[in-house]
């Protein structure tokens, strides 16, 4: 009798010794981690067990957060141009400026700073990845909404700008600050915000060139800021078309030493409106809806069909946002459409 008890005592010890984990089969731990996905978390789990070492680098669902961008704080641009043109010139100074801060960031990378493609090396199955970068890439990013696609180059950027949406009694629900929306209303202004989005999407473009090129099994790619204005996005086919053209040495992405993805020839189709009901009671002020494709992709025809491929490009840019979704819809039924070309640069 006292044989058998000191077995069960025995046995129960072993069973509070044992690790959870152990039990599970590999399959279920590694779906906990593609649940974890943040890439931080999971380099550290590597240290927890020989088991977690050699499973997290097999995870296919990854999140990463850029923290380290070099700041313009230093600069002290206290110009005061009192002429006609200088919130121009400060606005289109401020969106260059940001834009090489942004890239040297990444290029000039610091002994204690390490680029995405190297963070990512320790990871062997990729298909899923989604990069955040600091929200002040770029100061025109406070004032827009914009998402575009890739391949080997641009394919289509849809953004939608606004000063403010309040509500029918005049009281504010949202305002974006740092830019006088008294002269957003001019072609200039809207022009410059636009080329600043399309800046900014070829930058974080061609940033991801090695990542891309190394996890030949990614399937999406995401590429955001932290405050959610800009999206970049690569599905499968502009993954294999980005590859494939890095394989035959061509392409927009041949030239390693440029900054930025080189944007094409481009149509745009302009809509604005100064008073947008989005909804009942809700009102966006200053809307302007902007489509952006290669001039090969879209025709200068004013075709139904053209019209009808912007207005569902346009409509499925910001479908997880409801507010934006139902401002492009209003926008797409107001007024006349500006069109003109833009060469690349």
């Amino acid at each position: 009798m006292a044989e058998v008890q000191e077995q069960d005592a025995s046995s129960s010890n072993r069973i509070d010794d044992d690790d959870g984990f152990d039990s599970l089969p590999d399959s279920l731990v590694l779906l906990i981690f593609n649940s974890v996905c943040d890439v931080k978390t999971l380099i550290r789990c590597r240290a927890v067990s020989k088991r977690f070492n050699s499973l997290v680098p097999h995870c296919d669902s990854l999140f990463l957060k850029i923290d380290c961008i070099i700041s313009s704080d230093s600069d002290s641009d206290s110009d005061s141009d009192s002429g006609p043109n200088s919130h121009l010139f400060n606005f289109f100074k401020s969106t260059v400026k940001s834009f090489f801060y942004f890239i040297s960031s990444i290029l000039l990378k610091s002994k204690l700073q390490k680029s995405p493609a190297q963070i990512l090396r320790q990871f062997y199955r990729i298909q899923r990845l989604q990069i955040e970068f600091p929200t002040k890439d770029f100061e025109i990013e406070r004032v827009v909404k914009w998402r575009a696609e890739f391949g080997d180059a641009l394919r289509n950027c849809v953004i939608l700008s606004f000063e403010k949406i309040r509500n029918s009694d005049g009281r504010e629900v949202m305002e974006v600050d740092g830019v006088d929306f008294g002269f957003v209303t001019g072609m200039k202004a809207r022009m410059l915000w636009m080329m600043g989005a399309l800046m900014t999407a070829s930058a974080r473009h061609h940033v991801m060139a090695e990542v891309v090129e190394e996890h030949l099994e990614m399937k999406n790619l995401v590429l955001r800021d932290r405050g959610g204005n800009g999206v970049v996005v690569m599905e499968e086919n502009g993954l294999e078309d980005f590859r494939r053209s890095r394989m035959c040495g061509g392409g927009e992405a041949a030239g390693r030493l440029q900054m930025r993805t080189r944007i094409p020839s481009t149509t745009v189709r302009m809509k604005c409106w100064p008073l947008l009901e989005i909804r009942q009671g809700l009102y966006m002020e200053d809307a302007t809806l902007v489509v952006v494709r290669p001039t090969g992709n879209a025709s200068m025809d004013q075709s139904t069909d053209v019209e009808k491929e912007d207005a569902d490009l346009a409509l499925s840019a910001f479908e997880d946002d409801d507010v934006y979704t139902d401002a492009v819809a209003a926008l797409l039924t107001k007024g006349k459409r500006c069109q003109f070309e833009i060469n690349s640069f």
